[in-house]
């Protein structure tokens, strides 16, 4: 699992003494949002939350592919089963959602060191592939680190052992990172975004040895629709308290003339409860992804969260998917 490089809110805690959903309840009127990570010998757990809902929930026993959920339910059998230590993670608000919708991927056999390679050599030959994925960079001889993340060649935010909150695009905590690197050694592990499949956050075993040749950053139209439909629904929730997708169908039905292929009879699409859109045969797909995007823009104006949902989308890595078709994501 990747967990942030953000020093801890809470650490050394033994989950025999909790009750999960309850102090869950407690950190997300505390803190608000943040992950809770739970290791024991053969298994590791991870809890994504914001101040109301379970973004995501993971389990994954040692060698095998993780498993997903969006409840807690298999954490908590996990639980029940034996004791693990467990640490809290504040993630701020925007960063929640680029970490509870991290797609799957694969860890590089191959460790890098600084002595083979500077990071901005290393990042040129990224850049050069079109890397989509991140670079977890440990120093040596000392607790630092950072986590870089990369779309298609281009860095975007970073985990940084110094920082808070979980996705930072500051130039200041890059250069900082490079200065550490001029005075000490490192180790660099890459892992790749994988598109195979939307629901797993990380593929297994992670000593694949595929590169970041192969790595595609979610092309698939309809993954990246989901992901959009998913932050869309965290944050008109916390507004309306009830059903986003309700008035977002109602927008669909006020603006057919404007977006024919939204037509509900026509049946050229599926909006499931969870985001998923799942298009029929021979239909025009990128039409149907540009009206949802538009008309979620609509229902989000209508209440005011307009400032919310850009800064959550423009934290969210994966949009060049819909904005590279023309759609635009973050007004």
């Amino acid at each position: 699992m990747l967990i942030p490089k953000e020093k801890p809110y809470l650490a050394g805690l033994n989950s025999y003494y909790l009750c999960l959903d309850k102090f869950i309840e407690h950190l997300q009127g505390e803190i608000g949002s943040g992950c809770l990570y739970c290791q024991a010998a053969d298994q590791e757990l991870l809890v994504y939350f914001d101040e109301r809902d379970i973004v995501r929930a993971v389990t994954q026993n040692n060698g095998e592919c993780a498993q997903v959920s969006q409840s807690l339910e298999p954490v908590i059998q996990s639980l029940s089963k034996k004791s693990f230590l467990v640490t809290i993670y504040y993630l701020d608000p925007s960063s929640i959602f680029f970490w509870g919708q991290m797609p799957s991927f694969q860890r590089a056999q191959t460790t890098l060191k600084s002595t083979e390679i500077t990071l901005p050599d290393l990042i040129v030959r990224l850049q050069k592939k079109k890397f989509s994925g991140f670079l977890d960079i440990n120093l040596l001889d000392r607790d630092d680190g950072a986590i870089l993340f990369f779309h298609q060649g281009e860095r975007r935010v970073g985990s940084y052992s110094w920082g808070k909150g979980g996705g930072s695009p500051s130039a200041d905590d890059y250069n900082r990172l490079g200065d550490l690197l001029a005075v000490n050694g490192a180790t660099y592990d890459i892992g790749q975004f994988q598109t195979e499949s939307a629901d797993q956050p990380e593929a297994a075993p992670e000593n694949s040895s595929d590169g970041p040749e192969k790595a595609q950053y979610l092309s698939d139209l309809g993954i990246a629709v989901k992901e959009f439909m998913q932050i869309f629904i965290q944050v008109v929730r916390k507004k309306i308290r009830k059903d986003p997708l309700v008035p977002l169908k109602q927008t669909f039905l006020d603006h057919i003339d404007e977006y024919s292929a939204l037509d509900p009879f026509r049946k050229l699409y599926e909006l499931k409860s969870d985001g998923t859109v799942t298009f029929a045969a021979n239909v025009p797909r990128e039409e149907i992804a540009a009206g949802i995007v538009d008309c979620a823009w609509k229902v989000v104006e209508d209440n005011k969260l307009q400032k919310k949902f850009r800064a959550a989308v423009n934290k969210w890595d994966y949009r060049a998917a819909l904005e590279e078709r023309g759609i635009d994501v973050a007004r």
